[in-house]
């Protein structure tokens, strides 16, 4: 197991040595066996201080990872971690992240396993240590979502794999060794007046220009009719009907079809006829096999509209209003203009993106641009990338605007539609894809059910109680077989514990906070009876002084806890920052936590110099304590004899100093912090147990005089 979040963990691990260093500064430096409320305050403000501090390591501050914000909103590839909280908008969005990674076509529980690897998010330290001290006193058993379930599914080793090879995430089917020449009209719609005489279209050939391509083309009636196709009414018709091939030599990238155009001396609307391409086929090709030579059409018909008059024509979009379906990948929103009433002359305008609820960046990418729409031409497109970023439920709406229109020409905007006569306005929808929103329902449903398994808390009081009386829950589904021998002698044990524990509110009352309150209230009741029953029990051995009881006994209670709960998060985490950060970011927390707000709310107290005889007849004529006044006359303070604390900080600062250098070296040679070969890792624990050995060893001989 490798630390991924290395600045959170350099964060933790040095206030971890620092909150010790402050022990010592406080009671043996600045003011010698008493806490003065500055202190107090001050070793307090460390706890939020240490906590700010590794959130912004977290977001990526210390680095040049961070996400950055723009207008209120995560940019696009923000971090989406699965919760229990996440909606299904964000599992969408997480989903189509996936696809556009690692290939649209993958099937769901691929999605699933590699969503699981890379966005699952990691359990709190509270979750690991529940799940150890739950597992210790054969508790209900609480699974860490995702990675058990989904990824490993069951009847295997809980155990966390590292990562989804890529390769078996982003296969795909593409015959990228083919040879491939297009052929296509160079522009799909045209416009020629009438008294023109003819039209000529240019079609392009892209691609592979080696070797002969031939294509068969051929006119079609639309409004306007051929040449001998109209009826006696219809007069001579409006152009001459040609078919025939257009053969491209090697090298030859463009040709051109030539139509007649016929005048008459009637007035009639705009009309169109259209040219097709069809039967595309290579002949020969000097290089390569012709079989290896795909051709292909695009663009393969164009429009041909036929002006009856001579106005520039007037500008509007095809339609105001465009619903854009939202793909797997991202793709391209395509808005075409139209000049009705007209074609002479040259017209020139500006287009730009306007956001609506759409966000630029994230859900289009802004654009702006010119447009120039030639003498005879009547259309023309504006493309907007749509990014696929996963939708559900909402729609995005954002505007595409036509401006800044050249007057000398004559054209005008079309004053009847949205943007009046100065501009034109697009207005485009972003819709979600209904087979997406499908999908992530599926996805959604598998989800809620590996979250009942994870969750810690229950919705009423009864659960509670039947969860605290039978072993394991008395919860059967994880298919782990009959609680063991162990899971039932522990549960006898602590069910009396259990069974008063469960009196704590539901986490389903008032949003958690009376489920907080009267934790912390139990979690002292239980503080005081262990510290009373630890200093007792080193009372009755003849080679405990109270020094000692609190660096083993009482240490190890408030340990082994973290202990159980660091082994489960290095078993169930594929990384180490949980099961390592537990360790040092407790360290912390029990000093500037656990010491600060007791010595906040004492030091205060006797800040206030109340009356108190016990005080006086303790510490006024108190020898060490001359930082107070002479005797007889001191102020009152809160006193906290040091003893042998200047040892044993120091003592304990060398053991974790040279614990953080072993784990550095082993990431350095060995890749990681946790696991590895079996020999490294029986060597570091031992070396580690050694270390803890040593503090204990010649902490307790620095109290008994020894050394």
């Amino acid at each position: 197991r490798r630390i991924k979040e290395v600045s959170v963990y350099y964060v933790t691990a040095s206030f971890s040595i620092f909150a010790y260093l402050w022990l010592l500064v406080v009671l043996m430096w600045t003011s010698p066996h008493v806490i003065e409320p500055w202190e107090g305050i001050l070793t307090f403000l460390f706890f939020p201080l240490l906590v700010w501090l590794a959130y912004l390591a977290d977001k990526g501050y210390f680095n040049d990872a961070r996400d950055l914000v723009v207008g209120g909103r995560e940019t696009p590839g923000h971090d989406i971690r699965v919760s229990n909280d996440m909606s299904k908008e964000e599992l969408a969005e997480l989903q189509a992240r996936v696809r556009r990674e690692h290939g649209a076509d993958l099937p769901d529980d691929m999605v699933m396993r590699i969503i699981a690897v890379k966005n699952t998010d990691t359990a709190s330290r509270a979750h690991y240590r529940a799940s150890a001290t739950r597992a210790l006193t054969g508790g209900k058993r609480i699974f860490t979502p995702m990675r058990n379930t989904l990824l490993l599914g069951r009847g295997t080793k809980k155990v966390a794999p590292e990562m989804i090879p890529e390769s078996e995430s982003s296969m795909t089917c593409d015959d990228s060794t083919a040879a491939c020449c297009y052929i296509s009209f160079a522009s799909t719609s045209q416009a020629v007046l009438e008294n023109a005489g003819f039209v000529r279209l240019k079609v392009l050939r892209t691609g592979v220009c080696s070797g002969t391509v031939r294509v068969q083309y051929e006119t079609r009636d639309g409004s306007a009719k051929a040449h001998g196709r109209q009826s006696k009414e219809e007069g001579n018709g409006d152009y001459v009907h040609v078919q025939g091939s257009l053969t491209f030599e090697e090298g030859e990238e463009e040709k051109f079809i030539e139509i007649t155009i016929l005048d008459d001396n009637t007035y009639e609307e705009d009309e169109e006829f259209y040219v097709d391409l069809f039967d595309a086929e290579y002949i020969w090709d000097a290089d390569c096999k012709a079989e290896r030579v795909t051709v292909a059409l695009r663009r393969n018909t164009a429009t041909v509209v036929i002006i009856d008059d001579d106005y520039p024509g007037t500008i509007s979009w095809e339609m105001e209003e465009v619903e854009v379906q939202e793909e797997h990948e991202d793709s391209y929103a395509t808005f075409k203009v139209l000049r009705k009433n007209g074609c002479r002359n040259a017209v020139s305008l500006k287009y730009l993106t306007e956001a609506d609820t759409a966000i630029p960046g994230k859900d289009f990418e802004p654009c702006e641009g010119s447009i120039t729409l030639e003498d005879g031409v009547v259309s023309a497109t504006v493309q907007v990338r749509i990014f696929a970023r996963g939708r559900y439920g909402t729609a995005e709406t954002f505007r595409v605007v036509l401006y800044a229109l050249d007057t000398v020409s004559g054209a005008k905007f079309d004053p009847a539609t949205d943007g009046g006569a100065n501009s034109c306005i697009c207005t485009a929808t972003i819709n979600p894809s209904c087979e997406d929103m499908e999908r992530v329902d599926r996805m959604m449903s598998q989800l809620v059910r590996t979250w009942g398994k994870s969750k810690i808390g229950h919705n009423s009081w009864k659960e509670q109680f039947v969860s605290a009386m039978y072993v394991n829950g008395g919860d059967r589904s994880e298919g782990d077989g009959p609680p063991s021998l162990a899971d039932w002698v522990m549960h006898f044990l602590s069910v009396p514990w259990k069974v008063l524990f469960a009196f704590c509110p539901p986490t389903e009352f008032c949003g958690g906070w009376a489920c907080f309150i009267v934790s912390l209230g139990m979690i002292a009741l239980v503080t005081i009876i262990i510290g009373d029953m630890a200093n007792l029990f080193g009372c009755v051995l003849p080679f405990m002084d109270n020094e000692i009881t609190a660096i083993t006994l009482v240490a190890m209670g408030t340990s082994l806890p973290d202990t159980f709960a660091s082994r489960t998060a290095a078993v169930q985490d594929p990384s180490a920052d949980a099961s390592v950060g537990n360790v040092t970011g407790s360290n912390s927390v029990n000093v500037f936590l656990g010491l600060g707000m007791p010595w906040l709310f004492a030091s205060i107290y006797w800040w206030r110099d109340p009356k108190h005889a016990e005080w006086d007849e303790r510490y006024q004529f108190d020898p060490e304590l001359s930082f107070l006044g002479p005797p007889g006359f001191r102020r009152k303070a809160y006193v906290l004899k040091a003893g042998d604390l200047g040892f044993s900080v120091l003592v304990f600062s060398a053991c974790a100093t040279v614990a953080l250098i072993l784990l550095f070296l082993r990431r350095r040679f060995l890749g990681g912090e946790l696991g590895g070969p079996r020999t490294f890792k029986r060597l570091s624990a031992g070396v580690l147990t050694m270390l803890w050995f040593l503090y204990i060893i010649l902490s307790s001989l620095k109290i008994k005089g020894a050394i």
